[in-house]
């Protein structure tokens, strides 16, 4: 695989994951629950790359590795709750940009559990990230109180389930490792629509909705993600994947009618320039959407 389509590959898992708050409004809007729709976009993507990894027999994790993903599956359920949540107290692009300080939390938890060492540089880009976010907060945003908290929440889990994952994958194959999470996080949010009396839709724009989230926004974009990481490194991956929350940006403005205030864009340029400089260090980075 040439470097240029590794690229385009990495771009097409960035539109993917970028994308995943406009589809999930769409569904909102039809009368679907964060929580039913996290099921089925769960459900739907495992049972789209189920068959993929029987046909290559590759192998399942076991005992404590299997133990750990698990965890990892319970992680990303309390990590979308949050998020998707969120998405109904606040605009798509802000909770983008709190979900996208995870970069710097995983450097902080790195540097307090000792996996790496506090330096000059790495001092500057958190200070720098940090005051992106309060400038970020500290303006006119459109999004309640609710809503900014579990926007945080949702990047502080995410933060904690990425070093988790860079511990456990290095032996095991991803396609093996997301099936997976995918499972336990079904399992998961489906506990919570049950829980929560949710009912299956019945619009055409919410089936739509869902199903580009499943398939295009998870197994497609986790799958362009990792064929085009094996070419390019995970450094370099993750620096076009900044492009995410600047993607939702764009497409909550265009297709949702969400504004963008200036202090807004002032501290999320901030907070991603603190992030692409983070990632030119190696990065820790689990791709799962």
């Amino acid at each position: 695989m040439s470097r240029r389509a590794a690229i385009i590959l990495v771009l097409l898992s960035t539109l993917g994951f970028g994308s995943i708050a406009m589809f999930a409004k769409i569904a909102y809007a039809a009368g679907v629950s964060p929580s039913l729709l996290l099921a089925l976009r769960f459900l739907l993507a495992g049972a789209f790359l189920a068959p993929v990894v029987w046909l290559k027999r590759i192998p399942m994790p076991r005992g404590r590795v299997l133990a750990g993903f698990i965890l990892m599956g319970a992680l990303y359920t309390a990590q979308s709750q949050s998020y998707f949540t969120a998405l109904m107290y606040a605009s798509s692009g802000l909770v983008a940009l709190l979900l996208y300080i995870y970069p710097i939390l995983v450097t902080a938890l790195a540097l307090l559990l000792g996996w790496e060492r506090l330096n000059r540089r790495t001092l500057t880009l958190l200070a720098l990230a940090t005051a992106g976010l309060a400038i970020t907060l500290g303006g006119k945003l459109q999004g309640q109180p609710l809503g900014i908290g579990l926007g945080l929440l949702a990047a502080a889990v995410y933060a904690v389930y990425i070093l988790l994952g860079n511990q456990l994958t290095r032996d095991t194959h991803p396609l093996a490792a997301t099936l997976v999470v995918l499972g336990i996080a079904a399992i998961g949010n489906g506990a919570f629509a049950i829980a929560g009396g949710s009912r299956l839709p019945h619009s055409a724009s919410a089936w739509l909705a869902i199903a580009a989230i499943a398939l295009f926004s998870t197994v497609l974009a986790i799958a362009a993600f990792l064929t085009g990481i094996k070419r390019i490194g995970a450094a370099q991956a993750s620096i076009i994947s900044t492009l995410e929350p600047v993607i939702t940006l764009i497409l909550g403005v265009a297709l949702l009618d969400e504004s963008i205030s200036v202090s807004q864009l002032i501290g999320g340029t901030l907070v991603l320039t603190a992030v692409i400089l983070l990632a030119q260090r190696p990065a820790l980075r689990v791709a799962a959407g």
